[in-house]
């Protein structure tokens, strides 16, 4: 009965909603659910929605990030085009989603959540996804490669967010800062730097990767906005037959959290649903 008194009471945690809300989104986009301790993400591995959703005690941050390949001088391609994606889940907080070109090329995704504590209102709430791309060449020859990140961040979903890429001694790009007034995104590239980069605004990087051709980001590394912006990076591979090739990057997430009331109203009928349900099945 002590979940029908929590309920009845009004008393249904900030936690419970924003998880039957995220659970109810994934089910509609067909995605898969990462969780750890207050952040949640959210990957649809069969389209470029890619990564469309990472929340910080349930405010989202991301509207998309995926990934993009080449071979030579060849035209771009989105990785869900190369193949359904084989899925492995050892955990809540991690995802690993390969795609298979038989004779040519696998490549895989590995994504590991790690959120931080929850806090209150007016506080910095913190998360962190770690990924590692593995490209193998599976053909009997050198593999010239392409593999492109795209990114769009909108924090705080005002759409005022400023982004800046850098560069390592070498003049490769290893790391990203987009912020606003409360929020703040880094991506840094452990290994190995990126040969280009470009920020632009919402759009024009995207039709660039989609366009049908041969891609070089080369748009500039901002700063850019504040706006609707986003950022990309490119390496540039050439791997031995049999080998492989590792990309190694994490990303932060640093949100001042909002008043409760605000992001329950954002979450609407997903935590009510919950609550809902939960005095039905104990009455």
């Amino acid at each position: 009965m002590k979940g029908q008194q929590n309920c009845s009471a009004g008393k249904c945690t900030l936690a419970l909603a924003v998880a039957v809300s995220i659970a109810l989104l994934g089910q509609a986009r067909g995605a898969i659910l990462l969780t750890d301790n207050n952040s949640t993400a959210m990957v649809d591995p069969s389209s470029q929605a890619g990564m469309f959703y990472w929340a910080v005690q349930g405010q989202n941050q991301l509207q998309q990030q995926w990934f993009w390949y080449g071979l030579g001088a060849g035209a771009v391609h989105s990785i869900d085009t190369i193949s359904a994606p084989v899925l492995s889940q050892p955990n809540a907080r991690e995802l690993i989603s390969t795609y298979i070109s038989p004779g040519l090329f696998s490549v895989s995704i590995d994504y590991l959540l790690t959120g931080g504590s929850v806090v209150g209102a007016g506080q910095h709430g913190v998360a962190d996804i770690g990924e590692t791309i593995k490209i193998v060449n599976l053909s009997g020859g050198v593999l010239p490669y392409h593999f492109y990140q795209y990114s769009y961040f909108n924090l705080d979903g005002q759409n005022n967010d400023i982004v800046q890429l850098g560069t390592n001694g070498r003049g490769l790009y290893n790391d990203a800062l987009q912020q606003n007034d409360s929020i703040a995104l880094t991506e840094t590239v452990t290994t190995p730097g990126a040969n280009h980069g470009e920020v632009g605004p919402v759009g024009a990087t995207l039709a660039k990767l989609n366009g049908g051709g041969p891609v070089l980001l080369n748009a500039g590394s901002g700063p850019i906005g504040p706006g609707a912006v986003t950022w990309a990076l490119e390496w540039d591979l050439n791997i031995a037959p049999g080998g492989s090739a590792i990309i190694s990057k994490d990303k932060y997430l640093d949100v001042v959290i909002i008043p409760e009331p605000s992001l329950l109203a954002l979450l609407g009928f997903g935590g009510v649903a919950f609550c809902l349900g939960r005095r039905r099945r104990m009455v």
